[in-house]
């Protein structure tokens, strides 16, 4: 029995039909059809163990489903099992040649998405380029959860236990929020040029606006910034004083 979700079996001599439409269970219709391969059931019995490959098979084309109690082997290169008992029991038989036999397995399987979150901490309003850093982390944030078309869904029963469900959403956004504020990289750097002599001004001095100014440097926009005088230049010759400044994100304690 196979659940033809790459569509290998849809044309002669299988005659299988389109291949198997994920968009109820991903709630996407975003995904790649190709083989997958089925993993243990999230939802767990009342001692934490999870039901594993849990088969049921239907005698009547689908009106009436009992877990199947026969041997069986899952595939690992597709969403597939392989019935693997010795001998087949009469019911079994007697419904594959009635063309009534089917199974229904609930498991897992896993999606094409990714858990994923964007953090800004670059210039706002600026006319300095947005450069992105894309940061992966494949094995440290979790996203499982019970489909609502599972039959384990919201299932009031007392031999089963709570579902191993996790979603790591909040940890991702922190643990991205964190990485970007810990980084003490320069936003901008800003060269400016006055009409006339300025002596007053020294290395280190932090740039702030009054409520008259036309702010410049977007600090009024972007309280997250700072701005600081890293650089002096008297220009006795040409009476100007020139000014290099850096822009760079406060740490948040």
């Amino acid at each position: 029995w196979v659940l033809n979700e790459a569509g290998d079996y849809s044309g002669p001599p299988y005659n299988r039909g389109d291949a198997y439409d994920f968009s109820d269970i991903f709630e996407t219709k975003y995904f790649v059809e190709r083989r997958r391969r089925f993993w243990p059931a999230l939802t767990a019995d009342k001692n934490g163990k999870t039901m594993g490959y849990f088969l049921e098979v239907s005698y009547d084309g689908g009106a009436n489903w009992k877990q199947y109690l026969g041997a069986f082997e899952n595939r690992l290169d597709e969403c597939a099992i392989w019935l693997s008992s010795d001998r087949l029991d009469i019911d079994t038989w007697i419904a594959a040649l009635k063309g009534m036999l089917k199974f229904r397995m609930t498991a897992s399987v896993v999606s094409d998405e990714r858990l994923s979150c964007v953090f800004a901490d670059g210039p706002i309003d600026s006319i300095r380029p947005v450069v992105d850093h894309i940061v992966l982390m494949p094995s440290r944030f979790k996203y499982r959860r019970v489909s609502g078309k599972s039959i384990f869904a919201n299932a009031c029963d007392e031999n089963l236990g709570k579902p191993d469900e996790a979603d790591d959403s909040a940890a991702l956004y922190e643990y991205v929020r964190g990485k970007a504020q810990a980084d003490s990289q320069i936003l901008e750097t800003i060269e400016v040029q006055t009409g006339y002599l300025m002596a007053d001004y020294q290395v280190g001095d932090c740039v702030i606006n009054s409520p008259e100014s036309r702010d410049i440097f977007g600090l009024r926009r972007d309280n997250r910034s700072i701005a600081v005088i890293e650089q002096v230049e008297l220009d006795f010759e040409k009476q100007n004083t020139n000014l290099k400044i850096i822009r760079f994100r406060k740490r948040l304690i």
